[in-house]
């Protein structure tokens, strides 16, 4: 057996899975859809129903009057919208010779339209004229079939008969509403109990975090819904738009549907508006009143009542909306949001199911240092650049050192050591980290009292352990530490580790700081390290292991015992490390400005 057939197995698995409960879902459309449906209405009542509770009502009587109150309402509202409804249809034939003039009156209708249309006339009449091999059609005697009139059984079904399947859906619905508030603990419980009652605490997290998600998604939207469907209702009304309370219904109904609600439901008053209206200026009201109130919506309800609270990104919103549609029809629309919320966090709870909070959450999937070295793996120095500059807005350069362009070569000497691609290619990655390093503005300069002490400047000579990128990383050092009144001079990694060596001897450096970047320069940190001591034994030796992770007790030892004198892993500590060695001379300079002025 290969190595990774296990994971093709385990990978087919899934895709066999995924594909069954697919399945299962569209064929229990029937039962399925009334339980969404009722779960989503049981989410809206059950703060309502708490409330009542609190007040001294038993669940029975909390329940009871919570449904008739809520039912009550939306069998009115709907209702009133279908008689409106059927008055918009027997008044739109009135709207025909309104809508061709406002037609005709558009720049350029009345000529190449006109002739455009008439042509399309010609040509099709032409066609049916000369259609090959039809015969001449032989007259045939009419022959009129006349029916008996109904009976009293066929009026009722023709009646009521359209009207059993929503009918029973409808009555459904509100069962397993008025059961799930009433034993909803009793519900939760088992919930628990088939989920996971080993792993409870992760059970409980994941249930609270789904109904807290979709809770205060559907309460939040229901009320901006209300308070837009509202305003749209009496905007219209004195606006002189017909049928306004549809309209209104309609904005609040559709407006749970994600990004294509709210066209849905601007675009049937705008064109009723301009059939009906005879000039431009009240099409023009109501298009106004349909932008400024999606535009308040959008930019301030929203946002400030529960914003991305629901954890699901735009993109997964959309092609959720498509998924649960083409499975479940228009009830799919309604549940996609709630449907995806409990998916992200299935997916953010179930290791099993993770990459479905990877795929549908809005939360960032990679780190900013990943995002950066996935621009340069993809040739994009203009992206990395915009990420640095993002980032160096909002930090220190020393912070972006650390967060960025460190691990950045951590990552290149990783994959460069397990083979991922050759030295050439990690050269040209290192030599583009090394061009951005040389873009990067110059830090502020710290801030010290006394022009004598703004003077002091540490020497540190900074030696790359074993390639490219242990010196781009003395570049980074060198960058950052010019703000902290530390002078540090690269050697280049060309030369000789004795050519360090004699380099060393004539800098008169204050400190030695060996660059290295792990995996494979830890052995040349080493030597490097043995060479420095054997030939200065007073100087301090600091080595930068950038970006090592784990437990660095024995890397520590090993190259304490080779001479270093102390171990960093990143410019934070470096730049703490060389402040320290700095103070001993600034202190000097402050003894010696203070026995002048005494004397």
């Amino acid at each position: 057996m290969t190595p990774d057939k296990p994971a093709r197995q385990n990978t087919g698995l899934v895709l066999l899975t995924m594909v069954g409960v697919i399945a299962v879902l569209h064929f229990a459309e029937d039962v399925l859809v009334p339980v969404g449906i009722a779960l989503l209405l049981a989410f809206l009542l059950a703060p309502t129903v708490g409330r009542l509770e609190r007040l001294g009502a038993n669940r029975t009587v909390a329940v009871s009057i919570t449904s008739v109150i809520a039912f009550t309402l939306l069998g009115a509202v709907l209702y009133l919208v279908v008689q409106q409804f059927i008055g918009l249809v027997e008044e739109l034939p009135s709207y025909r010779e309104n809508l061709l003039t406002k037609i005709h009156s558009l720049p350029g209708s009345g000529g190449g339209l006109d002739k455009g249309v008439e042509t399309v006339k010609e040509l099709t009449e032409e066609l049916a004229k000369s259609s090959p091999g039809k015969p001449a059609s032989p007259e045939i005697a009419k022959v009129q079939i006349v029916e008996p009139p109904p009976n009293v059984a066929q009026v009722v079904r023709g009646l009521f008969g359209p009207l059993v399947g929503p009918a029973s859906t409808a009555a459904i619905v509100l069962v397993f509403v008025v059961f799930m508030l009433l034993q909803r603990e009793d519900l939760r419980d088992r919930l628990v109990r088939l989920l996971g009652a080993r792993e409870m605490h992760i059970t409980v997290t994941a249930l609270d975090d789904a109904a807290q998600r979709v809770s205060r998604y559907l309460s939040m939207q229901l009320l901006i819904n209300s308070m837009q469907g509202a305003i749209v209702g009496i905007g219209f009304y004195f606006i002189g738009l017909p049928q306004a309370l549809l309209w209104g219904a309609l904005t609040a109904v559709l407006r749970f549907i994600p990004y294509l609600g709210p066209a849905l439901a601007a675009a049937g008053p705008i064109a009723l508006a301009l059939a009906f209206f005879p000039g431009w200026t009240h099409p023009l009201m109501v298009i106004g009143l349909i932008l400024v109130l999606e535009f308040i919506s959008n930019n301030v309800l929203e946002p400030r009542l529960y914003g991305s609270s629901v954890g699901v990104s735009s993109f997964a919103l959309i092609v959720a909306a498509v998924f649960w549609t083409w499975l479940w029809g228009t009830a799919g629309l309604f549940l996609a949001t709630p449907l995806t919320v409990c998916l992200v966090v299935m997916g953010k709870y179930i290791p099993q199911l993770a990459f479905l909070n990877v795929a549908l959450g809005d939360q960032p999937v990679l780190e900013v240092s990943e995002r950066f070295y996935q621009r340069l793996l993809a040739n994009d120095p203009d992206e990395a650049q915009m990420l640095l500059d993002e980032s160096l807005a909002e930090t220190s350069l020393v912070e972006l050192s650390d967060a960025i362009l460190l691990p950045a070569l951590r990552f290149i000497e990783h994959d460069h050591d397990r083979g991922a691609f050759d030295d050439a290619r990690r050269d040209a990655l290192v030599a583009k980290v090394d061009e951005l390093i040389d873009d990067l503005p110059e830090a502020a300069e710290e801030v010290v009292a006394g022009a004598a002490a703004k003077a002091v400047r540490l020497r540190v000579l900074c030696l790359p352990a074993a390639d490219a990128a242990d010196e781009t990383a003395a570049h980074l050092l060198a960058r950052v530490a010019a703000s902290g009144g530390v002078d540090v001079e690269v050697v280049g990694v060309a030369a000789l580790k004795s050519e360090m060596i004699e380099l060393a001897a004539q800098a008169r450096a204050d400190v030695f700081f060996v660059s290295a970047a792990p995996p494979a320069a830890v052995l040349s940190a080493r030597y490097l390290c043995k060479k420095l001591r054997a030939r200065f034994p007073d100087t301090p030796i600091l080595v930068g292991l950038w970006g090592a992770e784990g437990d660095l007790t024995r890397a520590t030892e090993r190259l304490v015992s080779a001479g270093a004198s102390r171990l960093v892993v990143d410019a934070t500590g470096a730049m703490a490390e060389l402040s320290r060695r700095r103070q001993p001379l600034l202190q000097g300079v402050r003894s010696d400005t203070a026995e002048l002025a005494n004397a």
